[in-house]
């Protein structure tokens, strides 16, 4: 049998389909750019502005502004884009209207505050860099360092060239990653404010950074910022800012959602966020509440800042007397979230009149099947709603507690004072005085 000759398409390798092109460009050297309709030779205006959207991780453009003849603006969606780059822009005519961007990025980024969440910081964006590559538009980095400033005035070259000629140094590039970014006030109209997927965004950070996030921003971007916080995100940092910033932000926001953001509070962190408001507003937001936190909170309201029964919490350990250490221990192990005192348990009688105590170090070391009756200090000192924070401090520094015990006029347990509230309050007052 002849053999046979391998055919030529067998030998030669497939051509390799050509690699996509990847363009890099910076904001300031695209607007301004001519548009032109794909049939007109024309332009028809320059390019005011790009819009992203945020579904993906890397925001791509979903529509431009253009600027036409008389100043008037037109949008069109990224879709009608053809051909794009910074001497030409070319687009098709099309009826589709354009998608309503999460943030302009002229109007809401360039020149404004941003939040790297991954920082915990808040930046001021001197570029915009974006990457285009088959059709599409992504915004990848922002500069924040001054070679962006300094290449939005054509200056990044000439200050390079005589930096490295004087003293072997090079202006680098300080670009944070789109990924990590949160914009502070986009919305696609001018004044438009919100946060798109902020709160999961923000509940990895600690309140405290979130309350330094929140002084340095304006007030504009301040309340979009706190408008984005999950209630107990909210919660927590409302309890790290200053009064008065606390004051000014309930002021800004929707009674209802005061309301949300209270009910994670403590009680006696709530109350000293009313404290301060117009009593009529106070209220409001009071009637928002649910009914057992507006009672507590109306306690502590009622005694007002500088007695006992204004900053006591009043979710404390409790048991029977005859409840046996094993049951009070599973109960505290249950009761861990939702309690504030656990120095001491408090013994109380069917009527919730105070017994006796025993504190946690004793209950540690007892026996399971031990008592509460056998085990607690009867008739612990205790004080009341109305004694000063002066008598109470007193009383913490001859006994040494770390929580008293507050009752009402017959003997009924309201709540405790811990040791670390009332320096913090005479602390507080200190200060002010």
């Amino acid at each position: 049998m002849p053999e046979t000759t391998p055919s030529t398409a067998s030998t030669v390798p497939a051509t390799a389909a050509p690699l996509p092109v990847v363009e890099y460009f910076y904001l300031p050297q695209l607007l301004g750019t001519p548009v032109r309709h794909e049939d007109e030779p024309r332009a028809f205006g320059r390019l005011h502005d790009i819009g992203g959207s945020r579904v993906t991780s890397y925001p791509q453009a979903v529509g431009i502004e253009v600027k036409g003849r008389g100043g008037r603006h037109r949008t069109l969606p990224w879709s009608a884009v053809k051909t794009f780059s910074p001497r030409e822009i070319v687009v098709s005519r099309t009826e589709e209207p354009a998608p309503h961007p999460d943030f302009w990025s002229r109007r809401d980024v360039l020149d404004d505050q941003v939040v790297d969440v991954s920082g915990a910081r808040v930046l001021r964006v001197n570029d915009v860099q974006m990457i285009y590559s088959n059709g599409t538009l992504v915004f990848a980095h922002v500069e924040v360092g001054t070679l962006g400033i300094l290449r939005r005035l054509r200056l990044d070259r000439p200050a390079n060239f005589l930096l490295r000629w004087f003293v072997d140094y090079t202006i680098k590039e300080k670009f944070v990653t789109w990924r990590n970014l949160e914009v502070l006030s986009p919305g696609g109209v001018p004044g438009g404010v919100r946060i798109s997927g902020a709160p999961e965004r923000f509940s990895g950070i600690h309140p405290a950074e979130l309350a330094d996030i929140m002084e340095e921003l304006g007030i504009r971007d301040r309340k979009a910022f706190f408008d984005a916080l999950a209630p107990e995100d909210a919660a927590e940092t409302l309890e790290e800012v200053t009064p008065e910033l606390q004051r000014t932000l309930i002021s800004q926001v929707a009674p209802d959602k005061v309301a949300d953001i209270l009910e994670e509070m403590p009680p006696m962190e709530a109350a000293d966020v009313l404290r301060d408001l117009y009593k009529p507003d106070a209220q409001n937001i009071i009637n928002q509440l649910d009914a057992e936190t507006a009672a507590e909170v109306k306690m502590h309201l009622a005694h007002g800042g500088e007695c006992a029964g204004g900053i006591m919490d009043t979710s404390c350990l409790e048991a029977a007397p005859g409840d046996t250490v094993a049951s009070v221990m599973a109960r505290i192990r249950r009761m861990t979230e939702e309690t504030e005192v656990f120095t001491y348990i408090y013994v109380l009688d069917p009527g919730r009149r105070l017994l006796g105590a025993i504190s946690l170090r004793e209950l540690l070391v007892a026996p399971d099947d031990a008592v509460m009756e056998s085990l607690m200090t009867a008739d612990p000192v205790a004080v009341h709603p109305e004694t000063g924070l002066e008598d109470v401090g007193g009383l913490f520094v001859k006994y040494a507690f770390r929580a008293i015990p507050v009752v009402d006029g017959a003997q009924k347990l309201v709540g405790a004072v811990r040791l670390k509230t009332i320096v913090s309050e005479r602390a507080h007052l200190l200060k002010e005085s």
